[in-house]
């Protein structure tokens, strides 16, 4: 679904204080860095900027996109091996923050350096797993909300583990590092699996 032009270029904005909070951080250190110094290096006014974000921190992590609904209900919906589908809905995940590379290495830079932009970042993924868990739901409807909620939370470490590799390796792809990450998740899983000798 392609957005009207206003809510494009509010997306767009919004991407450009981010990207603007991230540059800045990068050079002085978040702490050093106020509203004024990003609005001036987005090219907006400090009013401007708080109608996008309600500090420096918030513009940090910005307004990480959402999973698909095309994707949640190809998880809902879908009769493969559950494995494969769950690969299949993170990888179009990545694919739609592959648009923002360069945000997730500046992110990745300063969320050891601010708790407050950590808890911002826990927060999104919080609300990721609940809804991934309410997928989940829908394709496991015996499953107890425990289990469900445990799936949500393994799939989604691989996210995190692959971008963490990721930002440790120059050249290589996000979805090839995700490969990586998934294919030792699943060797992991089968060994958890094995009876006792």
């Amino acid at each position: 679904m392609t957005l009207p032009l206003r809510e494009r270029r509010r997306v767009e904005t919004a991407r450009e204080i981010q990207r603007a909070t991230l540059r800045l951080a990068a050079q002085r250190g978040l702490e050093h860095v106020t509203t004024e110094a990003i609005a001036e290096a987005a090219g907006i006014s400090p009013r401007t900027f708080f109608n996008y974000y309600t500090n420096k921190e918030a513009a940090s992590v910005g307004q990480p996109p959402p999973f698909s609904e095309i994707s949640r209900e190809e998880l809902r919906a879908g009769s493969g091996p559950l494995t494969k589908d769950l690969k299949r809905f993170l990888d179009r995940h990545l694919e739609d923050l592959s648009d923002d590379e360069d945000i997730i290495r500046g992110l990745g830079e300063i969320v050891h350096q601010s708790g407050k932009v950590r808890w911002l970042l826990d927060q999104h993924l919080r609300s990721l797993r609940e809804d991934l868990a309410d997928c989940l739901a829908a394709r496991l409807p015996d499953a107890p909300p425990a289990l469900r909620l445990e799936l949500a939370d393994w799939a989604l470490q691989g996210i995190g583990t692959a971008i963490e590799l990721w930002l440790g390796r120059d050249g290589q792809p996000l979805r090839g590092a995700m490969d990586e990450v998934w294919a030792a998740k699943i060797a992991a899983a089968r060994i958890i699996a094995l009876p006792a000798p």
